[in-house]
């Protein structure tokens, strides 16, 4: 079995989270032998079972033989890394187009794989984001010039800024953004920032601070694992209810989510979106009393809520209001009806998933 090829088909194959496993594999190939499962395991931010069921996904009985079949396709290669790589296992590290390119030759890989691949990392064939937008800097209309220097002046920022952020910024409005995005090649705002921020990690790796660089990595690794947590249909199915209602009210369950919860609140209301914030239990039953259809509730609970919530939740569902429940504990709201988008971290977690949901608000169908 040739698992550079098998790793690759995984990548077109195999389910989203099982996909993304093998990208990590394959971006990180020469140092696979060298971590542990538990290591693999948490770099990757999936769990053992995960990575057990990913083994076999590919071919291979379990992920011990997966391990043994990297080792051996590495002494019959009789390198053991690819050109281009450096041992940082599950940074943001990516494979350079030339490695790529000798590594599809070596496994035997189509040029429609490959492409498929270059794309969902940034590196396509014509080289990364930053130079295909500085390549094109006189191509692009007077407004899109203005984004595409904006982006060029500070990439760190445009990396991670929102739609309305960089517009802000670049003194162009939110439309202009999506335009520029597919005008540079990618598919929308949120590939336009994936591949900012795979394009900026490079130029900064080993130049921070040995603490700043470990507080990194953990941000990395907590939104890798809350991003494998979150199934793309029910965060769509969040936002469009969002999208239809004609007001928001925000339950947050403790101390804790309430920051989160008043971030949502603001990031709302700046969209134009009416939306309440409510914390106190009681305030909460008559609220929920007075929704209906048309309105949506959402919960906070990133720590398990008083009954007192729970009570006014179930109020609001009778009511006909739209339930979206943000949650570590699934078991608690469970029903039919409701919307339940896992938060496996509750701090970046919880930002995470606010910036998924007004992301989407601001994209047209």
């Amino acid at each position: 079995m040739d698992i550079v090829y098998q790793l690759v088909q995984g990548m077109s194959g195999l389910p989203a989270q099982e996909s993304r496993l093998a990208r990590f594999f394959l971006e990180n190939f020469a140092h696979i032998p060298e971590s542990t499962m538990e290591e693999l395991a948490l770099k990757a931010g999936v769990s053992l079972a995960t990575l057990q069921h990913f083994a076999r996904s590919i071919g291979c009985d379990d992920i011990n033989d997966f391990l043994g079949k990297v080792r051996h396709q590495q002494q019959d290669s009789g390198s053991r890394a690819l050109p281009g790589s450096t041992n940082i296992l599950g940074d943001a590290t990516w494979v350079e187009p030339g490695a790529l390119q000798k590594l599809a030759a070596h496994a035997g890989i189509g040029s429609d794989v490959l492409e498929r691949f270059s794309h969902s990392t940034g590196k396509e064939s014509g080289g990364d984001i930053l130079s295909q937008i500085r390549s094109r800097l006189h191509d692009f209309s007077q407004q899109e010039s203005r984004v595409a220097q904006t982006i060029l002046d500070d990439v760190v920022f445009a990396a991670s800024a929102t739609i309305d952020q960089l517009a802000t910024a670049a003194g162009v409005s939110p439309a202009t953004i999506t335009r520029f995005a597919r005008a540079a090649g990618c598919d929308d705002i949120r590939d336009l920032r994936m591949k900012l921020a795979q394009s900026s990690s490079p130029a900064s790796a080993g130049t921070l601070p040995e603490p700043w660089q470990e507080k990194l990595n953990s941000v990395h690794g907590s939104l890798n694992a809350q991003l494998n947590e979150l199934p793309p249909a029910t965060v769509t199915r969040a936002v469009e209810r969002l999208k239809q209602a004609t007001a928001t009210h925000i339950f947050s369950a403790s101390a804790a989510d309430t920051p989160f919860a008043s971030i949502l609140q603001y990031r709302l209301l700046t969209l134009g979106h009416p939306a309440n914030l409510c914390q106190d239990t009681a305030l909460m039953s008559i609220t929920a009393a007075m929704l209906g259809a048309g309105q949506v509730l959402v919960i906070f609970a990133g720590h398990a809520p008083e009954n007192a919530l729970i009570a006014a939740m179930h109020q609001a569902r009778r009511k006909g209001a739209a339930i979206i429940v943000i949650t570590s504990d699934k078991g608690a709201f469970m029903q039919q009806h409701d919307i339940i988008l896992p938060l496996k971290n509750n701090g970046y977690g919880s930002l995470f998933i606010i910036d998924l949901l007004c992301d989407g608000l601001t994209l047209k169908a």
